[in-house]
């Protein structure tokens, strides 16, 4: 971001806790070269991409033949070669290196060829040992039990019981290819496209061009005043862009459907939660108590929020107003505040984080054709990545806890062999707000009761754009989804109307959401993504009951050590229950959401000691 926070005026003092071991020195930027290759024409990248090609022949070839279905002893060794194959650093460090380089400079063309056509030859690749799992997928149920519970399959016995249960979901093997051939082009070149207007267009603010991305991360960055402002030059070009996004949807949600119909999921949702090794029983109840409660808290805060700021109604692009000035923390400010939170929480993440920042593998400060926003990407066999966009502010102190706690989970979870060393990303998400919630406590307990009162607004805004807004976004997405499904299409007004009618839902009376805001549609991203937005209330809520339990008794840290070292080993609600959370229950999801209550109320009470902000007369 280019402009600075009219809020972020006060400098903080940390006061370190923890015995800190001295850090050497850090590197702010990522050294690709010396991580994966010297430069995009380096031989050794064909070289890779060759070596995966005949590996996944080699494969193919080996194995299309035998009847590995029948024969334990076979099973055992196709299934342990294929999970060597599936932690192969050689098959992913191409794709990778080409991916963190378009991260680092959107306007790499030529990384960007290098990803279509390596994409192509390593999708076709991967086509030809499909049969594999397709095979194992045609096993009869007596079979699967018998293989499921045989001593010499202990290791692989998840990896089979996730493979058979998906299993009536298959199509054939060339069902299957034309699928994986065609998604670029059904799906995500639709998605490309409108990203790529978005991209491509600017509006006029004070005197200067400024980029429609931009101009969308500038809004929370004005007066109470101006927000409106600028907000409304930014749904003129959204409404334009709607005529393009309507068909979009159409087509990307058309295709979806279709492939559902073909595998026989249930609910639009169905294949979803399935890939996030989920169930919809715990999905629902989140959906029940969030919709429920979770609303009613939401249109509470705002409320408040609306009082405070001496309004009867906010406009929708000031529902984020800040409370007052949140206080300035510099890089090195927020590296002070991680390193001693992480040690004192477990010795191994505090290390860990030091030789990230020793080794380069944190890309801090924005820059001209930067992607803008924050990840952490990890992969076996390769270096932990994490980029950041850094600026002197306690959101992007949260933020460098979020990716560390990303980071921290890939580390642990690379104790389990490569079939369980991923995770889900409702897991991920848990690991990523737990770390942010530890980090926020720690700088919670230092700050003075006005600070103290804008922390708080700022960590409630946090929970509720995290919980009820990708909330009211899945319900928005069910409805599009099920609607183009029984009407065959919906109209940009259409879409626009259920946008606007989704937000209103957990916002509440307290603030005026126009059917223009309704456009917000065309540049959310993740509405494009199957259901993926629940899976960031999920995660968050799990987490906050995690963070509870670790600041009511410390010792709990074995149990979240645990949780972080069990990468994708078993079903979600099992993991959750090996750290004593019951995900079938509703209470689970309501007991989540109490704190977000007692946060709103200490808000409350905080804000009555608290001089109000200059916008209110």
């Amino acid at each position: 971001m280019t402009s600075k926070n009219h809020n972020d005026k006060k400098n903080f003092n940390y006061t370190i806790t923890t015995n800190l071991p001295k850090l050497g020195t850090i590197k702010n930027e990522w050294d690709l070269k010396k991580q994966y290759y010297t430069s995009h024409t380096d031989t050794q990248i064909e070289a890779d991409v060759l070596a995966t090609e005949k590996a996944l022949k080699n494969f193919a070839k080996k194995w299309r033949s035998k009847k590995f279905t029948t024969d334990v002893r076979l099973l055992k060794q196709a299934l342990t070669e294929s999970e060597v194959m599936s932690g192969n650093p050689t098959f992913s460090r191409p794709m990778r290196y080409f991916s963190l380089v378009t991260a680092l400079n959107t306007a790499d063309s030529v990384a960007e060829k290098q990803i279509s056509l390596i994409g192509n030859r390593l999708r076709k690749a991967s086509n030809q040992v499909l049969f594999f799992t397709l095979e194992l997928g045609k096993i009869s149920k007596a079979e699967q039990k018998k293989l499921i519970n045989h001593a010499d399959l202990t290791h692989f016995r998840y990896y089979l019981e996730e493979l058979f249960a998906s299993a009536k979901y298959h199509l054939t093997e060339d069902q299957e290819k034309i699928i994986s051939l065609k998604s670029r082009q059904s799906y995500g070149r639709w998605v490309d496209m409108t990203d790529k207007i978005i991209s491509q267009r600017h509006i006029v603010w004070k005197d200067k061009s400024v980029a429609l991305p931009e101009a969308i991360e500038m809004v929370n960055l004005q007066t109470f005043a101006n927000k409106p402002k600028l907000w409304g030059l930014i749904v003129d070009q959204l409404e334009q862009i709607s005529e393009i996004a309507e068909h979009e949807f159409n087509a990307i949600i058309t295709d979806v459907r279709t492939e559902d119909e073909l595998r026989g999921y249930k609910k639009p949702y169905s294949a979803t939660v399935l890939n996030y090794q989920d169930n919809e029983i715990a999905l629902e109840r989140l959906l029940a108590a969030v919709t429920g409660t979770g609303f009613k808290l939401s249109h509470k805060f705002y409320k408040l929020k609306a009082k405070y700021h001496g309004v009867e109604k906010l406009e929708y692009s000031q529902r984020n107003e800040s409370a007052g000035e949140s206080v300035s923390i510099s890089y090195d400010q927020a590296v002070t505040v991680c390193r001693d939170v992480f040690y004192s929480v477990h010795k191994d993440y505090g290390e860990f984080f030091d030789s990230m920042l020793e080794n380069g593998q944190i890309d801090v400060w924005p820059k001209p054709g930067k992607t803008g926003g924050a990840f952490m990407s990890a992969e076996n066999g390769h270096p932990t990545n994490v980029m950041l966009n850094h600026v002197t502010n306690f959101q992007a102190l949260e933020t460098l806890a979020h990716e560390m706690g990303h980071a921290i989970h890939a580390m642990r979870s690379k104790k389990q062999t490569p079939f369980y060393s991923n995770h889900s990303i409702v897991t991920a998400e848990t690991a990523s707000t737990l770390f942010e919630n530890l980090v926020f406590d720690a700088v919670f307990a230092q700050v003075s009761n006005d600070e103290k009162a804008i922390l708080l607004h700022d960590r409630i805004l946090r929970d509720i754009s995290t919980i009820q807004r990708q909330i009211a976004f899945f319900n928005a997405e069910l409805e599009i989804h099920n609607t183009i499904h029984l009407k065959g299409g919906m109209s940009g007004e259409e879409l626009r109307n259920c946008m606007q009618k989704h937000l209103q839902s957990y916002l509440g009376a307290a603030v005026n959401v126009t059917e223009k805001d309704g456009y917000t549609y065309v540049y959310v991203g993740h509405l494009r993504y199957g259901f993926y937005v629940y899976s960031y209330a999920y995660g968050l809520m799990m987490s906050s009951i995690m963070s509870g339990r670790y600041r009511e008794d410390n010792n709990y840290v074995e149990k979240i050590d645990e949780f972080l070292s069990l990468g994708e080993s078993m079903l979600i609600k099992d993991i959750y229950k090996k750290v004593g959370i019951d995900t079938s229950k509703i209470d689970t999801f309501e007991n989540a959401l109490k704190k977000l209550g007692d946060d709103i109320a200490m808000f409350d009470k905080l804000l009555k000691k608290k001089k109000k902000p200059s916008n209110v007369k």
